[in-house]
């Protein structure tokens, strides 16, 4: 009985909330009201269920930080994934890959969960460009998206040097 009442639980959220709306975050307001911006690589990642919600865990091991108290890893919250046999998606919800290497702009509410700002706004994946040189960047993302006066845009998504990134942390920290 309870599994059925659990699933039907997740039914009747998947029915009600098929796709998510996204308010557009500028790189200027995640960097201020991020409580920590840190860069680091997915360790492994697992799925817990918090009733209503199931949240996939995934520890990071920190390889420079530019915002937030020092800590050489870090726990990060996404919603969504799969526990105790209940699946859960949640539209725009970015899904991290063990060993690939991010830019993470993070948020702690009062529950003590780190999420990642905006939902795939705020994680941006490490590469190296033909010249060496590491950027961030975030496809854009296909979900609805509204500027701050509640219109809707197209999101462009995010290139960006890492170098020009720590800078932009930088000055915001004076």
């Amino acid at each position: 009985m309870r599994s059925f009442v659990q699933f039907a639980a997740v039914m009747a959220m998947a029915l009600v909330a098929p796709a998510a709306t996204l308010e557009q975050l500028s790189t200027e307001r995640m960097i201020a009201e991020s409580t920590e911006i840190v860069r680091g690589k997915v360790l492994y990642c697992v799925g817990t269920y918090r009733p209503p919600v199931v949240w996939t865990n995934c520890e990071v091991t920190v390889t420079e930080r530019f915002k937030g108290a020092a800590a050489a890893r870090v726990m990060v919250a996404v919603p969504g994934g799969t526990s105790s046999g209940i699946r859960q998606a949640y539209a725009g919800a970015p899904t991290l890959e063990r060993d690939k290497e991010y830019l993470f702009f993070l948020w702690q509410g009062k529950s003590g969960i780190k999420q990642i700002m905006g939902l795939c706004q705020g994680l941006l994946t490490i590469v190296k460009d033909d010249k060496g040189n590491l950027i961030a960047y975030r496809g854009k993302t296909e979900e609805r998206m509204l500027d701050a006066s509640g219109r809707e845009i197209s999101d462009t998504g995010l290139t960006v040097r890492l170098t020009t990134m720590r800078a932009k942390i930088a000055e915001a920290a004076k």
